[in-house]
């Protein structure tokens, strides 16, 4: 899914499920196990990603970049690691490093090693970046019909892929592929890994674009929110295989050791709803519903055994039993 700022941000509970239809698969038991500032210095974060291994979270802001560790008991955010005006990150895990796009630059902090920034490269204007693990490349949407793609390990600059489109929005990555959808066309697009070619993604199944996209991280499913509504693709058959109608705009976030979508939207009128929803038998079916804090509004990022809900100036850290294991997959913006 992107580094995008707190547009997926959840939450939890233990309300009374209300199902679509009986579903088999039981709701996550989250607890709200505390808070973190959602700002440092009167300024706003605005792109967070989890890294998997170490179980920290990752937060930018055009402060710099922080961090959390959110196996601590006492919750905080440190740093910055790096003081640079933040757009976008994204995490390798696998190589210790988290990438970071400024208005201008790409670059990574070697958080494993140094900790130092290194410049990959400048005057680029990205717009969004994600980091596919199978060939450890990190690919670049930039303000031109082109994808960026950089090698994550040696930080050599590779190809410039061409896209039918203006820009690429909402890069999600999963082993092998890289999907977005563009500036200028209708419908989801994606890049073969192996190829570095870019050609449209046809959806069996009605999809609107630009769309919020999230994915399971072992490749199954897509999950896109546009306007009112929340669609689930099987990657397979490229087919939409459940959709869900809003009142209001959602946000979601797909935790992968859960294995559950959790979504956000108001009601008309309030309050927030907070959802736990997953693919079961070929649909998208709800599983549960959450009562929402006080201070808690639609946003939600992933982390692993849990997520991170938007709040009135705070960040609502929640988890799931399993959360202190940090071994399942790793999580979107």
């Amino acid at each position: 899914m992107s580094p995008t700022a707190i547009t997926r941000l959840a939450l939890i509970g233990c309300l009374a499920v209300a199902p679509l239809r009986a579903s088999q698969i039981q709701p996550p038991a989250y607890t709200h196990v505390g808070e973190l500032p959602d700002r440092v210095d009167g300024q706003p974060f605005r792109t967070f990603i989890f890294d998997r291994t170490a179980h920290r979270l990752y937060l930018g802001s055009d402060r710099g970049l922080f961090f959390s560790d959110l196996g601590d008991a006492d919750l905080h955010v440190t740093g910055p690691l790096v003081r640079k005006d933040i757009t976008r990150i994204d995490v390798a895990p696998d190589l210790g490093r988290v990438f970071y796009t400024t208005a201008e630059e790409v670059g990574y902090v070697d958080v494993a090693g140094n900790g130092a920034p290194v410049v990959l490269a400048r005057d680029l204007l990205p717009l969004d970046m994600v980091y596919e693990s199978t060939r450890q490349e990190v690919y670049v949407a930039t303000r031109a019909p082109v994808v960026r793609v950089f090698d994550a390990k040696s930080g050599e600059e590779g190809s410039a892929i061409r896209i039918p489109g203006w820009w690429a929005l909402e890069l999600e990555a999963i082993p092998g592929r890289v999907f977005m959808s563009l500036g200028g066309q209708d419908g989801l697009y994606a890049i073969d890994a192996a190829t570095h070619v870019a050609a449209a993604f046809p959806v069996k199944g009605r999809v609107i674009t630009p769309a919020t996209i999230e994915a399971d991280p072992d490749g199954r499913y897509l999950f896109l929110a546009f306007y009112r509504e929340i669609v689930a693709i099987d990657v397979a058959s490229a087919a939409v295989v459940g959709h869900m109608v809003t009142p209001t705009v959602p946000r979601i976030a797909y935790d992968p050791g859960t294995d559950v979508l959790i979504a956000t939207w108001d009601d008309d009128p309030p309050p927030t709803r907070v959802v736990a929803l997953a693919v079961e038998g070929g649909e998208l079916r709800e599983l549960g519903r959450y009562r929402n804090p006080a201070i808690g509004r639609t946003g939600v990022e992933p982390t692993s055994f849990g997520f991170i809900q938007a709040g009135v100036r705070k960040l609502l850290v929640w988890r799931a039993p399993g959360a202190s294991s940090g071994s399942h997959g790793t999580a979107r913006r």
